[in-house]
């Protein structure tokens, strides 16, 4: 009777995890309008707010959004379909969105199962979930788009990934930020035996309304077997779509010296691949395929870039460099710490490091790149010579 009982809890809870996760998903044939309707009701419904007085700003930050070329662009459609990264949102791929819109690019972002309600949310959804919604974003939006880019970002940015090596003539490219092929940890294989037995390494309500203070350790196992597979899957074939990286040598999330293995391994095997590393350490060096962007920047008391801020504006108005937000997170468990990064004037950002710390004790993370602007004339040279590549081929 106690296995009967059992296998009922199991069975049970593989459904609700399903149901749940299926809430985020857009089906097929359903338009992107009636997809965000759907998805903000879910959202009024079931986030976790910082401020009840903020709310519809917080719900606009979570949505999936759109941005579509206006009447004096060309009639020849090229978009690019955006995922966001673990414990984030839509929000934390506006800013390129916005470069890439600018430049008559229809750009579409997405939400992940899980993500823009509550952390423990993240407890019910599967790499599989994550997949399932990136099947079914590019099913609909390939069939509005002539030429199809993908773009990710760490977590999204392996989902992306794997999908254009498994259907490599639906997409024209891949623009990565701070991909996700590994965790920086020498204990992340740890996280599948933990996910069973602990949800939470730490958990903290978010003062944050574009992301999530705290990730379960099951979602933390699901991303690290995610990477796992998908290094090997780009490893095991090489070169099979143009690939453009943006990522930082300093970052904190995920191991770049993995991530330059498999760019070096696998994506430059593709003549069109492109990669702009930022290092503290290194010279500027304009070098294709490589082009290195040196970041120890004291006159603006910056040092290295941070796994977010590779993608972020200088002017965004919540996490540029004047923005409403600060990120102190690093010091969550020490509130007199937390609030003097919060407030310092003359404050110190980047990645956290020994090298960071010794500039400033309470320094932040850095949440924007001051080199964006030459990001995003990077990444549309990409888009214009990859898409000509194919023109010149028909």
């Amino acid at each position: 009777m106690a296995l009967v009982r059992l296998a009922w809890v199991l069975l049970v809870g593989t459904v609700s995890s399903s149901v749940l996760a299926n809430a985020w998903v857009q089906t097929s044939g359903e338009p992107f309008a009636a997809y965000r309707e759907r998805m903000a009701m879910h959202f009024m419904e079931n986030k976790l707010w910082v401020s009840a007085e903020a709310k519809q700003q917080e719900l606009e930050a979570v949505l999936p959004f759109e941005y579509r070329p206006n009447d004096t662009c060309s009639s020849h459609s090229v978009g690019v379909l955006m995922f966001h990264g673990l414990s984030d949102s839509p929000f934390s791929l506006r800013d390129p969105a916005q470069a890439l819109a600018d430049q008559c690019i229809h750009v579409r972002v997405m939400v992940l199962p899980g993500h823009g309600t509550r952390a423990e949310d993240l407890l019910e959804v599967s790499r599989q979930d994550w997949r399932a919604a990136v099947k079914s974003a590019v099913a609909n939006f390939s069939s509005e788009v002539d030429m199809m880019y993908l773009a990710g970002f760490s977590t999204g940015g392996a989902l992306v990934t794997e999908y254009a090596w498994q259907q490599p003539e639906e997409v024209q490219g891949v623009v990565l930020f701070s991909p996700l092929f590994k965790i920086n940890s020498t204990i992340d294989w740890l996280s599948p035996w933990l996910a069973p037995m602990i949800d939470w390494l730490d958990h903290y309500d978010s003062d944050d309304y574009s992301k999530y203070a705290s990730i379960p350790v099951p979602a933390i196992a699901e991303a690290y077997s995610l990477a796992k597979e998908v290094k090997a899957t780009v490893l095991a074939e090489p070169g099979k779509v143009p690939v453009f990286v943006a990522l930082s040598e300093e970052d904190a999330t995920v191991d770049s010296a993995v991530t330059i293995d498999v760019f070096e391994h696998s994506f430059v095997a593709h003549m069109q691949s492109e990669m702009i590393l930022y290092s503290a350490s290194r010279p500027t060096n304009d070098a294709p395929p490589v082009h290195v962007v040196n970041t120890d920047l004291p006159e603006q008391r910056i040092f290295g870039l941070s796994h977010m801020s590779v993608h972020g504006a200088p002017h965004n108005p919540y996490y540029g460099e004047q923005g409403a937000y600060r990120i102190c997170s690093w010091y969550q468990s020490d509130p007199d710490r937390y609030q003097e990064c919060r407030e310092a004037e003359q404050n110190w950002y980047g990645e956290r490091s020994k090298v960071l710390q010794a500039k400033s004790d309470v320094a932040a993370r850095l949440s924007w790149n001051p080199y964006f602007q030459d990001l995003m004339k990077h990444i549309n040279s990409f888009i214009h010579k990859t898409q000509q590549s194919t023109v010149v081929s028909n």
